[in-house]
């Protein structure tokens, strides 16, 4: 039998996943419903030709159950109009290509720095790797403008490479998979460095595959992060073509006159790919964030 301590702690984390998933249970019902029916019911989570009393009453074949809102309405069409009118795809497309790339040349850079500070001796190399988790203090809103002359400057604005270059590396990356190369026992690069592997063959076939859910973890987290992304895309970019979700629906929203179940189509549209994502990696993100202990 359960202490009072424990019941209070069940409780309380059924109530924070209630509060937690309540606004996409929300946002997913009202995408399915017509915007005279959301405007006039906008508690309910389920259109209400989905609900039980109508449900009943189609079963029984009542006349009734015709006159229900929505009750022609087809379930998927406000997923069309938000293709077709909003170019939900095109915003799509472009926000994975960005997260694909991003993610990819994080991985790359992070994995040369991170094993550099954490296996290689060199002048300075504590004071460097410092001045590096001094950046991870600063907040990425200061960085905007900065970020933005350099683009400028480099004539990349309203371009592919003015969005991805900012994001091709970062302290956190570095920070991460530092702290899981220091976990991997130094014995095992110096049975490989004794079998005759050099440098890149032991980064290559003993310290990557032992870190494997450090580097899906950080793939997951700079993945998510470049999907979300708002402020940069909006400040470097004019041409609506190469917008990325999150800005294609700011604009989405102001051409639909706050048509509601539209943009929560959208939105559902946006979402479906970081939550089965999610669902395919969260094995690895315990294991990932614990290799990264504070090793030094």
């Amino acid at each position: 039998m359960m202490n009072r301590g424990a019941t209070l702690a069940m409780v309380a984390m059924i109530v924070g996943a209630v509060i937690m998933v309540y606004p996409y249970a929300f946002m997913l019902g009202s995408s399915f419903k017509t915007r005279k029916e959301f405007a006039e019911d906008r508690q309910s989570l389920l259109p209400a030709r989905y609900q039980p009393g109508h449900i009943l009453a189609s079963w029984r074949g009542e006349e009734s159950a015709r006159d229900w809102p929505g009750a022609d309405w087809p379930l998927y069409q406000n997923y069309v109009d938000a293709v077709r009118y909003g170019q939900v795809d095109r915003y799509l497309a472009n926000s994975f290509i960005y997260a694909v790339l991003i993610t990819c040349a994080q991985l790359f850079f992070n994995i040369l720095a991170a094993y550099a500070f954490a296996r290689m001796a060199f002048r300075g190399r504590d004071l460097l790797f410092a001045l590096l988790l001094s950046t991870m203090m600063v907040p990425p809103a200061v960085l905007l403008v900065p970020n933005f002359i350099v683009v400028r400057d480099l004539g990349l604005v309203d371009t592919l490479w003015g969005i991805l270059l900012p994001g091709f590396a970062g302290a956190f990356g570095v920070f991460l998979l530092r702290q899981a190369f220091l976990n991997i026992p130094a014995e095992l690069e110096q049975a490989a460095r004794i079998d005759g592997c050099g440098s890149w063959g032991i980064l290559w076939n003993v310290v990557l595959p032992l870190s494997k859910p450090a580097l899906i973890t950080l793939g997951l987290f700079t993945f998510m992060g470049t999907w979300n992304m708002f402020e940069w895309p909006l400040v470097v970019l004019s041409n609506q073509d190469y917008y990325p979700l999150t800005v294609g629906l700011s604009f989405f929203r102001a051409e639909t006159s706050s048509d509601w179940p539209r943009i929560f189509a959208a939105s559902a549209m946006g979402a479906a790919p970081l939550i089965a994502l999610f669902l395919a990696a969260q094995r690895y993100l315990v294991g990932g964030i614990s290799l990264s202990g504070m090793k030094t």
